[in-house]
Order: structure tokens, then sequence, then C-alpha cells
């Protein structure tokens, strides 16, 4: 059990505060037994979700209001003559259908993160997204046919207005469920600096945020507001024991590349972590997922690596596309494999242990550019003396030159790929010795391994290959797992194209 100093703590709190802590756990204290008890994380998740549920309902009963009416609901089913031709239009059918379509499409537009956005701040994307919405119906109803332009005018205009008269009413409930307390997520400030205290203040006095801050994270010693529950480098530990689904990373004694590691440490837990940008004051923009709360501006940081909402994809596209790849290449697979082991004695295939994700180790597969050594142990000591072979190394074969030149070496690779072992894009794998080696020597070289290996990665595509700068390799590794996505992945694979041809630092 994580501990806080409880003297030290009782001379930092003022003297009004209704709570103290002992270990991690708010306990009441005399001053508080008069005042309602605060509910409980539980309970303030399960009315928040109540009322997402609410909205939900409000925003299929709006969109269904005004064509219920329109249509003729009771009866349902209409004859439209259309050139000479009677066309049946079964209207509850039409009608379900416009209200499923637009019900989804509205539905990512209820909370932006915490945050419920007010109907003028909306009011742009539900027209554009109600007047898609009809169409969309339309289509997949057998509607189209009978679907003019002034009844979709009418239909999105009025839609429109009753849907964000419901965002309205969806707001004010959201409003006075928070300033009653609940539907709040409980928040932990990473530096109790006058920034950091001013924010949580800031945030206590507007629940429309949605966070209820808890405590500081700091290595300061002095009087708070709230309670100094442990020190940065304690993050981690902290956060497993509190269950706090949200953090703040503030001004505070810890550095920025202190503050770095230790948020890549809890990559794994269920954590979102903001940042106060430093200039704040000049405007720095929050993005469309941050929020303002008395002038301060908290950006949103995204999940990183493994942990984004769409990396399941990532490991559906390495399979296809490697299996296809495979197949194509098999050809050119043949023909390297037949040249390997014409030219020189040995086996085809190079096998050497490197490092993936979470440290593990595996067999990487080339195929083989040098003489065979067959006694492991010279392997090894070769292995260690040089960490990137020139292409002048006379051990090279002449084929070998070749196949590294032109990167065909690499080829096998897409057998890792298919095992699970590697993936298209990411950061190149590297051996043991050298992954000990680097960890100790530079920042941050320890935490590339955060996601699978790849053949080729955003250092490779900005030109970074072989004996370049590592700490820049290091640099452009970290960068593109904290900002991942599968449409980077796939600018990746189409620059890798031209760097293939000659493109070097």
């Amino acid at each position: 059990m994580l501990r806080v100093k409880e003297g030290a703590d009782e001379a930092r709190k003022p003297a009004d505060s209704s709570t103290r802590r002992h270990g991690l756990e708010l306990v009441p204290s005399a001053a508080s037994e008069a005042k309602p008890r605060l509910a409980t994380q539980e309970q303030r998740r399960g009315v928040g979700f109540l009322t997402v549920l609410i909205g939900v309902g409000l925003d299929a009963l709006m969109v269904a209001l005004w064509p219920a009416i329109k249509m003729d609901w009771l009866n349902g089913v209409t004859v439209v003559h259309e050139a000479g031709d009677d066309i049946t239009v079964d209207y509850r059918r039409a009608l379900l259908g416009y209200t499923i379509v637009a019900v989804a499409l509205l539905l990512p537009l209820h909370r932006r993160g915490r945050l419920v956005p007010r109907s003028s701040e909306l009011a742009v994307t539900v027209a554009a997204r109600l007047g898609l919405a009809p169409i969309i119906a339309a289509l997949l109803t057998g509607w189209i046919r009978t679907l003019d332009l002034l009844m979709w005018l009418e239909l999105v205009a009025v839609t429109v207005s009753l849907v964000l008269l419901g965002r309205v009413l969806t707001f004010k409930l959201v409003h006075t469920v928070r300033t009653r307390g609940y539907d709040l997520e409980d928040v932990i400030i990473v530096g109790a600096g006058s920034v950091g205290r001013d924010l949580a203040l800031a945030i206590e006095q507007n629940p429309d945020c949605g966070l209820l801050p808890v405590g500081f994270v700091d290595r300061f010693e002095e009087r708070l507001s709230y309670p100094l529950i442990g020190r940065p480098e304690d993050l981690h530990a902290i956060l497993e024991e509190t269950q706090a689904g949200h953090v703040i990373l503030g001004f505070g004694a810890a550095t920025e590349s202190e503050l770095v590691s230790y948020v890549r440490d809890c990559a794994h837990l269920p954590v979102q972590f903001y940042t106060v940008p430093r200039f704040f004051e000049l405007g720095v923009s929050v993005g469309q997922t941050g929020f303002e709360v008395d002038g301060f501006a908290v950006t949103r940081l995204g999940r990183a690596g493994r942990h984004h909402l769409m990396w399941p994809l990532k490991r559906a596209v390495d399979v296809v596309t490697s299996s296809v790849a495979l197949l194509l290449a098999s050809p050119i697979f043949a023909a390297c494999a037949i040249a390997v082991k014409v030219t020189s004695p040995g086996p085809v295939f190079f096998r050497q242990v490197r490092v993936s994700v979470d440290h593990v180790p595996f067999d990487i597969l080339k195929f083989r550019t040098m003489k065979y050594v067959a006694d492991p142990e010279k392997q090894a000591q070769l292995d260690q003396k040089a960490q990137a072979v020139n292409l002048d190394d006379d051990r090279i074969t002449p084929i070998g030159r070749f196949l590294r030149k032109s990167h065909l070496d690499e080829l096998p690779q897409l057998i890792n790929v298919l095992k699970g072992e590697m993936s298209i894009v990411g950061p190149r794998p590297e051996r043991p010795y050298f992954v000990d080696q680097h960890s100790e020597e530079i920042e941050g070289y320890a935490h590339r391994h955060r996601v699978p290996a790849g053949i080729t990665g955003w250092a490779q595509v900005n030109g970074y290959w072989g004996d370049s700068s590592l700490e820049a390799r290091v640099r452009l590794d970290n960068r593109y797992i904290e900002s991942w996505s599968p449409w980077r992945d796939f600018v990746i694979g189409l620059r890798t194209i031209p760097t293939l041809l000659g493109k070097r630092r």
C-alpha cells in the first residue's frame, strides 16, 4: 500500500478541508460529517452511462418525430404514381432505416472526450450528418425513387432543429448531474506548481469538464488544496492503486524527459493522459479532443501503439500483405535462394536473434549474404565486433552484395511477419547485445519495443538506415509509436519504395 506522510499531509491541507488521506483512500474527517458523502467512482460512472443512453434515446425521438408525422405513420403504406408506374412505398420501413442511420451518424457527437459539446458547437456537423442520413437510408430501403429535393430539404431543416433542441436538453441534464457530483472521473494532476494548483481549482469549479481532482503527484513539500499522493517516479504504482482513469501533466519538479519516461511506462494501463502545453497563454490549440477551462488549455494525448483503438487492424493487414507478397514474389524468392546456394557453401537463410515487442527475442530471417561461419562462437564474436556491415566488407559474397544493395536479402522477413514475430512497419529490430548496450546509453531506446519490430519504419523512410544517427532513429521510432495510425503505415509503405532506390542520410 502506498502511503502519504500523514503529518505532512495535514500541514499542507487547508483547515477547512473535508477529507484527509490514509494511504490512498479518502477518509471523511470530522468537518465533513455534516456534508453529503461523495459518490464512488462506480456510482458516478453508472449515472454517466445512463445520461448517454438518455441522450441517444432523445436523438432517436427527435429524428423520428417529424418523418412520422409527415409520412402518416399509422397508415404506413402509400402508393406513389411516377411516370405511369405505381410504386408501393412502406414508409414504416423507410422511417426505421432513416432513424437508425441518423442516430448512428450522430452517436460520435455525444461526447468529445469528457466534454459534452454545446448545440452551438455542433450545428454545422449535425446538419451535415442529418443531410446525409436520408440519402443513405433511401438507398438501403429502396426509397430513393420517391425522395425529391423539397422533401429532403424540409426533412433535414426540421430534424436538425429538433435534434439541436434535444442536445440542449441533454447538455442541461449532464450539467445538472455533474453539478451534483455524478458523471465525474477521478483525475490526478502531475505537478503541484502554480499552474497545477490553479488548474485543479478551475476543474473543481467547472464540473462540465467531467473530471474530479483527487490529488497531486510531485516532489514539492508544501501546503496544497488536495493531497500529495506520491512522487512522479511512482506514477505507475499510484495509478494501479487508485484506479484513476485520467492524468493531467502540469508543471512541477519532474523534468520533461522524466515525465515522458513515466508516461510511457504506464502505456498499458487504461488511463487517458492530458498535458498543459507550454505557452498555452499564447493561444496553443487544444485540438478536437482537448478542452479549455478558465483560460487553461488541456490537450489530450493519444493512445500509443498497441493501445490504439485501430491496432487490431494492423495485424490483419500484416497477415494479408505478407501472404500476398510471398505469393507474388515467389519466383524472385526462389531465384534468390538458388543464387545464394549455388554461389557459396552454407545454408540459404541467415538466422540471427533479434529483439521485438516487449523485449521478446526471435530469429530473424534473411538471405545469407556473407561467407558461412560454422562455428557459433566465432560468429557471435563477429556479430559483437561490428554493429553494421559495410558493403565493402570482404566477408560479403558477390551475390550477397547485390542482395544487400537491392534489399532483397530482407525478403524472408515476410515469413517473420506472417508468424507474428514482426510487422511490415515498425522499428527495425536489433540484437540483444546492442539492445542492452543502447538501452543504457541512449534515452528512450528501450521504449522502441512497445510495438513489434518492422521490415521498414518511420526512421528508414526518413533516410536513417545502417550506421546513421542512432539517436535520430530512436526519436523517429518513438514518434511513430506515439502517433500511429493505419494511414501512417500506408504512407510509410509508399515512401519505402523510393528509399529502396538508394536514398540515405
